[in-house]
């Protein structure tokens, strides 16, 4: 064990917590040392077990989890960054100087500056950063892009991602930053595009083969809604342009009125397919034929290991494949938010559980990937944004 790896997390609850379980399972499969973890929260319950487990050092303060004299081991091989997104430019920036990789939890960053800024951190500490989008290791994206590239299911009419989550009060208020567009003079960008369905986005570019470096985006189109009172949209919708002529549809909301996982959509001239991203099953429909087909998934934190230990010099996704999800959200954070009415929003739960529950929403998002159109595009009485052109992303 003492060749292998040390491994630091910033971020322990939360999304933090997946990422503590997977690095306990390569510390006892040998492949890392997980030697240190920071949290303003301290541990308690399952994370002070798994610690104790690791013999993991606790650091209340991630500036003194980078120091080598604390950590205890000398210096972090690897940093995973699970904290709030406004947070990880600073905390990334300073992981790399210190002489470790990073596994940044998606979104990677807020900003196209933040962006440059840990592209510029990379190249001066010779650094790698893996961007904590799961599903990019799973191959099934990889079959969908197949598919999509190689016309499998005749002319493309559609192609988008549905999305329809509910969140409850609880959610909005577990932390200070969480429904904030800006906190303390710093760019949060929270919100259902950019943040819980980021995914989908990421999939959507990876699957039309627009997320390798120079990839620009050729057009975005934006619809932001709340039915929360938040700063950021709980319910949106975006069109995306690409310089193929193509284009695809992400329409999601957390206020949904029967909830249903995000899927990737593929619609053709003869036939369809589906991807329940969360998972690694793609389901296709083709004449008289349907058919599924599972694929393994890659652990991003092992690719990792694998690149720190010279076993591979693949990662599924490294940062710099991100360019034009950073450009996107640029665009998404662009276009107003428009308050739904109230006449339109129902309720269901109560207390902290209690939630906003958006009349037609389940339809307007099945619609919205369907068509290839935006909300106010289909006619749905509370949509009344204009779909404000972004146009092409600047670098």
């Amino acid at each position: 064990m003492s060749a292998a790896p040390a491994a630091g997390l910033i971020g322990i609850y939360g999304h933090g917590a997946v990422h503590l379980r997977e690095l306990e399972r390569l510390s006892v499969a040998g492949r890392a040392r997980v030697v240190a973890c920071a949290d303003v929260r301290a541990p308690a319950g399952e994370q002070a077990e798994a610690l104790g487990r690791l013999g993991c050092r606790y650091f209340a303060d991630w500036r003194e989890m980078l120091r080598p004299a604390p950590a205890g081991a000398g210096p972090l091989d690897m940093v995973v960054i699970a904290s709030p997104p406004h947070l990880h430019t600073d905390m990334a920036v300073a992981a790399m100087e210190a002489g470790a990789h990073v596994l940044l939890e998606k979104p990677p960053v807020v900003t196209l500056g933040d962006f440059e800024q840990l592209l510029g951190a990379m190249a001066r500490t010779g650094a790698a950063c893996q961007v904590g989008f799961q599903s990019t290791g799973s191959g099934a994206l990889g079959r969908v892009r197949q598919v999509l590239a190689k016309a499998e299911l005749g002319d493309l009419v559609s192609f988008g991602v549905t999305g329809r989550w509910q969140r409850d009060r609880a959610y909005w208020t577990r932390a200070g930053w969480a429904g904030r567009a800006v906190l303390g003079g710093a760019q949060v960008r929270d919100g259902a595009l950019s943040n819980p369905f980021a995914h989908a986005s990421m999939n959507c570019l990876v699957a039309a083969g627009v997320a390798e470096p120079g990839s620009q985006l050729a057009g975005v189109e934006v619809e932001r809604y709340r039915a929360n009172p938040i700063e950021v949209e709980d319910t949106g919708c975006v069109r995306v342009s690409l310089a193929s002529g193509r284009a695809f549809v992400v329409a999601v909301t957390l206020c949904a009125e029967v909830v249903e996982r995000p899927v990737l959509r593929i619609r053709g001239a003869g036939g369809q397919a589906g991807w329940p991203y969360e998972g690694d099953t793609v389901s296709i429909e083709s004449g008289q034929r349907s058919w599924t087909e599972t694929f393994a998934r890659r652990s991003l934190a092992a690719e990792l290991l694998d690149l720190i230990d010279g076993r591979s010099s693949t990662l599924s996704c490294p940062l710099e494949h991100c360019a034009t999800f950073v450009q996107l959200i640029e665009a998404v954070h662009a276009a107003p938010v428009c308050e739904v009415p109230g006449r339109w929003v129902g309720s269901a739960g109560a207390g902290v559980a209690e939630r906003p529950v958006l009349a037609g929403i389940d339809a307007a998002v099945d619609a919205a990937v369907r068509q290839c159109r935006l909300f106010s595009e289909l006619g749905v009485p509370w949509a009344v944004a204009a779909p404000g052109e972004v146009g092409k992303p600047e670098k």
